[in-house]
């Protein structure tokens, strides 16, 4: 009798110095930052090769769950049922519950929790019993591997999407310092007329602009634009449609053709995925007329005498098409004291907490009725104090961007 309990001792002893070697092989794996797929490797090892487990699959969650590890399984189980599969695991420890052929397979189920939120699941049969003396004593050991091993590749997942995260981050963050970059920096000091701009984006990075390009004494452009979509793409072609922009002012006197070789270039730069509603328009101090086209946007307009008129001719969209159906010139008097007003479709858009839009109505009376507003700074903040008031709590559900300005006389 005291021979085969000293036999059983060293069995145990034997066991324990197993176990303590591969808790060790793993830790000294995951210290060394050995991929997951070595992980998995070193716990099929153990399992198969050194505790004898015949049967088993390990169901892991990462994106999806997905099974990584499973031999010796007499019915295999399928990615496409792989969700099956975990509901069904709860039905292994209720006696009463009919269980699905694919489950009478294993003797155990290990689940691996992190915050009550289940990890892994080591579906085992065909326990070696030369090796471990009982189940207790099996499940004990490999629920500590499993865990050790589940709860490492986890951290590996959750450390690769934070520096995911952080590369989109610095990429949002560039974007919106190259997006700021487009703006003009210096309106106040064009020497032509009063103007003044304002850009609220609704994300790190939107897809608004607006430019100011001085030509001569006498004239300017003027001009806004929204690409469709959001986000990175977004801001790289608005960067590129502002260098193409300003390259054809340089040389292109007529706003027909600045306009169509700008279509021609978005089509290029973007290749039918986005498109951009542009307005430009080209102003004379001296006659106070303003010549413009109108490619889709939404109308601008020109505040005077308690009255507005919207300036909508023009064209599609640029983008579009690849020739434009239409394109025409609008020509409007810009007299003195009269307001010219660009903006995104972000203000009449905008909702209050009872889902009521803030429309065009109220936009073009909040205008006139601050017609003769000292300064174009001025009107913005109190256009920006009207539109908090309307919209109480509730966020701008698209950027806002408008700008406005006033010939000197």
């Amino acid at each position: 009798m005291k021979e085969i309990t000293k036999q059983s001792d060293g069995q145990d002893l034997e066991l324990q110095k197993l176990q303590l070697y591969w808790l060790l092989q793993i830790t000294k794996a995951i210290n060394y930052n050995i991929p997951a797929s070595g992980l998995y490797e070193i716990y099929q090892k153990v399992t198969r090769d050194h505790l004898k487990i015949e049967c088993l699959s390990l169901i892991v969650k990462g994106e999806v769950w997905k099974q990584e590890i499973g031999y010796g399984l007499s019915l295999p189980m399928e990615q496409d049922h792989i969700t099956e599969y975990i509901e069904h695991a709860g039905l292994f420890g209720d006696l009463d519950a009919e269980l699905p052929e694919w489950l009478g397979q294993f003797d155990t189920i290990i689940p691996v929790l992190h915050k009550d939120k289940p990890l892994a699941y080591a579906f085992i049969g065909k326990l070696d019993h030369s090796v471990f003396q009982n189940r207790r004593d099996a499940s004990s050991f490999l629920h500590t591997i499993t865990n050790v091993i589940t709860v490492a590749i986890e951290n590996k997942r959750l450390v690769k999407e934070s520096l995911q995260q952080a590369a989109v981050q610095r990429e949002l963050e560039l974007a919106a310092q190259m997006q700021s970059m487009l703006f003009p920096s210096d309106l106040h000091l064009n020497g032509f007329m009063d103007i003044a701009a304002t850009y609220i984006p609704h994300q790190q990075i939107g897809g608004d602009y607006y430019d100011f390009i001085k030509l001569n004494e006498d004239e300017a452009i003027l001009c806004m634009a929204d690409v469709s979509g959001k986000g990175v793409s977004a801001a790289l072609l608005m960067s590129n449609f502002q260098a193409n922009l300003h390259a054809l002012v340089k040389y292109e006197s007529s706003l027909t053709e600045i306009v169509d070789q700008l279509n021609a270039c978005v089509n290029k730069s973007a290749k039918g995925e986005k498109f951009i509603t542009f307005f430009i328009a080209k102003v004379n101090r001296i006659t106070r007329e303003l010549i413009y086209i109108n490619a889709g946007h939404h109308p601008p307009a020109i505040v005077m005498n308690n009255k507005t008129e919207s300036l909508d001719v023009g064209t599609t969209g640029l983008g579009m098409f690849e020739e434009l159906p239409f394109l025409n010139e609008g020509k409007v008097h810009f007299p003195a004291g009269s307001i010219l007003f660009l903006y995104t479709d972000g203000i009449p858009e905008m909702e209050n907490n009872e889902g009521q839009a803030f429309g065009n109505d109220l936009l073009m009376n909040l205008l006139t009725n601050n017609l003769n507003i000292e300064s174009m700074n001025h009107l913005h903040h109190a256009m920006i104090d009207e539109f908090n008031r309307f919209r109480e709590d509730r966020d701008f559900t698209d950027d806002v961007t408008f700008l406005s300005c006033r010939l000197f006389l």
